[in-house]
């Protein structure tokens, strides 16, 4: 009788281990439209340059939850949006605190590393503008410093 409630125990682990596998490949699986999946930025909405060309000045909420768009239109009221520069302009930064909290605005590269000294100080102002910034292909995202989660995107455009 023992060795027939182990194979039975055995048999029920193993379809138990089988279902919990098979669940996971269907949560984890690439195939976006199928699970809801996505996280920040919903990629489905494609991005088009042109409209960001009469752009100067980024406006956004800051508060530790993460960006969210003012303007230009196109990003107002998004978390996190991907900002679409052209090489060689200039941009006006302006970010409102949306939280008291203390934030700051900066530009960095790939590597993580802020691009030719585009930092403002972190403050709990009401607003601060990072100006004068000149797009480069160096840009990979804006941040807040002191919280991860207030990190996007920059796409910059070649003219």
């Amino acid at each position: 009788m023992t060795d027939q409630t182990h194979t039975r125990r055995t048999v029920l682990q193993a379809a138990g281990a089988t279902s919990v596998v098979a669940l996971a490949a269907g949560c984890l699986s690439d195939d976006e439209d199928e699970n809801g999946g996505g996280n920040g930025d919903d990629d489905d909405d494609e991005i088009d340059p042109s409209e960001w060309e009469d752009v100067d000045t980024i406006e956004l909420d800051g508060a530790v939850g993460g960006w969210e768009g003012v303007a230009p239109d196109m990003i107002a009221g998004e978390q996190n949006p991907t900002i679409v520069l052209f090489e060689g302009q200039e941009y006006d930064f302006t970010w409102y605190n949306a939280d008291n909290g203390t934030h700051n605005i900066e530009i960095w590269d790939e590597d993580e590393e802020v691009v030719d000294d585009y930092a403002t100080d972190q403050v709990n102002d009401d607003e601060q503008t990072l100006e004068g910034v000149v797009a480069s292909e160096e840009m990979a995202y804006y941040r807040c410093y002191p919280h991860d989660q207030m990190q996007a995107p920059i796409q910059v455009e070649s003219e």
